[in-house]
């Protein structure tokens, strides 16, 4: 189930980036970087937060536990993206809530933009195997140039 909980659907006359974001650190550069990139070529940002219950989880849940996960994931994103773009970051941002796998999730909040960018994180061995990895899966299957922040250092994300 894909369930969209706040969406603005791309408007073809304003051009736009897409950045995933989940609050990590590597997302958080993610968000910094496209916004002065949106900022230089004067487009609007569309924030695609993806948050995933698992199959089990969901079978199980009542429609009011349903609402409630809902409004949950929409409350911290956009405080975490709010936290994340500070005050006023000089563009035109939404925020697109999404529940599903995130590799899709993304592929598809982020038609019709110019860009998508993501930020990335070293999963290796094991990890990279059982969770398998967002940006790989943008990268494969995106129609649009895709591009990938890595992590910002403790320091930097703290300034």
């Amino acid at each position: 189930m894909n369930t969209q909980l706040n969406s603005t659907k791309p408007d073809p006359t304003r051009p736009m980036i897409a950045v995933g974001f989940d609050n990590s650190s590597a997302a958080v550069a993610a968000l910094r970087w496209a916004v002065e990139q949106a900022r230089t070529a004067g487009l609007s940002l569309r924030v695609v937060y993806v948050w995933e219950l698992k199959a089990l989880a969901m079978a199980a849940m009542s429609a009011e536990a349903w609402e409630t996960a809902s409004a949950d994931a929409r409350a911290r994103a956009t405080q975490w993206v709010r936290d994340a773009l500070g005050a006023d970051p000089g563009i035109r941002w939404s925020l697109d809530i999404v529940e599903g796998p995130p590799g899709p999730a993304l592929v598809t909040r982020s038609r019709g933009a110019r860009l998508l960018v993501l930020g990335t994180k070293e999963h290796t061995g094991l990890r990279r195997v059982v969770l398998g990895s967002v940006s790989h899966y943008c990268l494969s299957h995106a129609d649009l140039p895709v591009v990938a922040v890595p992590a910002l250092e403790a320091t930097a994300v703290a300034s």
